[in-house]
């Protein structure tokens, strides 16, 4: 069995389904259970890009969601 050398820590989707709705879908790990493969330094940078990721992303949410519904206000 090989071992990974890459884990996905954060993901992101846009999806659009059948009802013409828009969903936006974040996942991302429990940071916290992978401390033991880390050592401080590199656990301490991932919370903080983890923490900064989750923040833009959140942010890229808010900006999609208010232009939907600009646009639903001028149609």
């Amino acid at each position: 069995m090989c071992k990974r050398e890459e884990a996905l820590l954060m993901g992101y989707k846009l999806l659009y389904n059948k009802e013409a709705k828009l969903i936006t879908e974040r996942t991302s790990v429990d940071i916290n259970k992978l401390k033991i493969y880390f050592t401080d330094e590199e656990f301490n940078t991932l919370k903080t890009v983890i923490r900064e990721a989750t923040q833009k992303l959140d942010e890229v949410h808010s900006y999609i969601e208010a232009s939907l519904n600009a646009r639903k206000m001028t149609n």
